[in-house]
């Protein structure tokens, strides 16, 4: 994200609630466990790179705590400050489609990490009170 839109971006939304949330959370232990999710990364294939794991782990979190559907949670990410911020991507860039969204949380589920990921995710969330 860039660092002008991450500046004027995060002091508009620093205090929302997903906002607070996404403050109690070590990211970097889940974004661990996230290595090795795209076949791209152990095979440096072409193609286009993917969205970050985490970003799109955020976005998946997202529409189960607004129980969005993933083209509701498209087009929330493109109108929502917050769910951009949060989930890390850049105001103007790219963003992923319903489709892709659809297919990243197949791909967590396939290698049977989305129930791994939420239970770090709780277990930290019940350690930070």
């Amino acid at each position: 994200m860039s660092s002008f839109f991450l500046a004027g971006a995060l002091e508009q939304v620093k205090s929302s609630p997903t906002m607070k949330l996404h403050e109690l959370i070590d990211w970097r232990a889940i974004d661990a466990k996230l290595v090795g999710l795209y076949r791209r990364e152990t095979t440096n294939g072409g193609g286009p790179i993917p969205y970050a794991p985490l970003s799109m782990f955020k976005l998946v979190l997202l529409g189960q705590w607004h129980h969005l559907s993933d083209a509701a949670l498209e087009q929330a990410l493109k109108v929502r400050l917050d769910f951009l911020v949060f989930c890390e991507f850049d105001l103007g860039a790219a963003l992923p489609d319903h489709s892709t969204i659809c297919r990243f949380r197949n791909r967590l589920v396939g290698a049977k990490l989305d129930e791994a990921l939420l239970t770090e995710f709780n277990e930290q969330l019940a350690r930070g009170g």
